[in-house]
């Protein structure tokens, strides 16, 4: 899912995950997982506001 950089903050992304969670429910889910840059802190902030739990860390250096 992308939502454009002007309309972030303004529910979207919370809506359709939302949605997203029911639908799995609906469809006899028991879990729901998903990835996330560590980077991207916005995301990672509304996945932890929606109960969603770090489960694994990947570390990376660039060699130049």
């Amino acid at each position: 899912m992308v939502i454009d950089a002007d309309q972030r903050g303004q529910g979207f992304g919370r809506a359709a995950m939302v949605l997203g969670e029911e639908y799995a429910r609906a469809q006899g889910a028991h879990t729901l997982g998903l990835s996330v840059f560590g980077f991207n802190t916005g995301a990672r902030g509304l996945y932890e506001s929606l109960g969603y739990e770090t489960t694994s860390v990947k570390l990376h250096k660039r060699l130049d």
